[in-house]
């Protein structure tokens, strides 16, 4: 059996939409991959639907205290059993913050024998809006500068238009080649090859010790240049091996904008993406190796989460809760330190996060002053 649904972006004109096919035994997280390529966005963000009164997404620990609703796991719920009649509607949103809503209608359940398992897109008009443009008014405003001769704004938003991007086209053949080559993630496990059940094989540090030893020059700088280009994270990480501060600093710089995009961009709203920032943190941390500038991270993500919320007012428990498990990071660390330099460098930042605080509610400041009272040189 195959579905047949069209999908359409709420509340925008032209309209944008495409129409699509995929085998109804997949699961919603498996649909959710498919809408990202048919539609043409970028899978930064979170999402959910919402089918028969029900809330499918992807559950997030750091929420779970705050979450009201049951969220059920959709790398679990599998579609058909939430999606079994024809012209049923059930809503798609995508990006919490530019809260992208869509509509999708199960338009045909095709029953015909041998009829094509993989997803296709099959007909569409439009490209979808670009990410982290501000939602529907943000994509508006946009289009406005971009069609009105001499628009102040033209040049800003020309430069930071993603290259290539015409909000008139949409290219059927270029999203079915997306989609054939990730067919084995999008269709159900059921329909995949069987592979012979194989004992995985583990190098472990032993053995690869003892194959270095066995290789001689050439063949040791032949690997290291392969492991080079292997992936960009190996490449980071040979080049702070290699090239030393030279190559740190610029890595610490570029992680350290990824911290601060999560919470003020260079447009729009900061997502407060939490995870995302701490994900950059312990890659960096991961990636070089380097207690200063890690340090230096985690203190740039409370200090971003103090401006935050200065700026913005009050946000809510889970935030504070995060900062002050980060900010208990940064005094351990200091702590740690026998020699009492991170001490001398960093206190009157430590200090001035405490005092930036006073009348921020949730009991957000006196947490930071009694971490604060433990630092040991203090």
């Amino acid at each position: 059996m195959t579905y047949i649904c069209k999908i359409e972006l709420n509340d925008i004109a032209p309209k944008i939409w495409r129409q699509f096919q995929f085998h109804p035994e997949i699961t919603f997280h498996q649909l959710h991959k498919i809408i990202q390529i048919v539609m043409g966005w970028e899978d930064y963000h979170l999402y959910e639907f919402e089918i028969g009164g029900r809330v499918i997404g992807l559950p997030d620990p750091t929420y779970a205290d705050m979450e009201t609703r049951e969220v059920l796991n959709a790398r679990r719920e599998i579609v058909i059993k939430h999606l079994q009649k024809e012209n049923t509607e059930f809503s798609y949103t995508y990006d919490f913050g530019d809260n992208w809503r869509h509509t999708i209608k199960l338009e045909q359940m095709d029953t015909t024998a041998f009829v094509e398992t993989s997803p296709m897109c099959l007909g569409g008009e439009r490209s979808c809006p670009q990410e982290d443009v501000g939602g529907i008014w943000g994509h508006q405003h946009m289009m406005e500068a971009l069609f009105t001769p001499n628009h102040p704004e033209y040049d800003e938003f020309k430069e930071w238009l993603k290259e290539g991007y015409d909000p008139e086209t949409f290219r059927r053949d270029e999203v079915n080649d997306k989609l054939r080559q990730r067919r084995n993630k999008l269709i159900p496990k059921s329909l995949l090859p069987q592979a012979e059940d194989k004992k995985p094989v583990k190098l472990t540090k032993t053995a690869l010790n003892k194959h270095l030893k066995r290789m001689s020059q050439e063949q040791l700088i032949e690997l290291v240049k392969e492991c080079y280009g292997s992936s960009k994270d190996m490449e980071r990480m040979l080049a702070v091996k290699i090239l030393g501060e030279e190559a740190l600093e610029p890595m610490f710089h570029e992680y350290r904008k990824k911290v601060e995009h999560e919470f003020f961009p260079q447009r729009g709203h900061g997502k407060l993406r939490l995870q995302e920032a701490k994900k950059a943190i312990s890659e960096f941390e991961k990636l070089t190796g380097n207690e200063k500038y890690t340090l230096e991270l985690k203190l740039f993500y409370v200090e971003m989460g103090v401006s935050f919320t200065l700026t913005y007012g009050d946000i809510d428990d889970r935030f504070y809760d995060s900062m002050e498990a980060v900010y208990a990071d940064v005094i351990r660390t200091v702590n740690f330190d026998d020699t009492a330099e991170l001490f001398e460098e960093y206190e009157e930042r430590i200090s001035a996060i405490v005092s930036d605080t006073k009348g921020i509610g949730w009991g957000f400041h006196d947490s930071l002053s009694h971490m604060h009272e433990r630092l040991r040189w203090m």
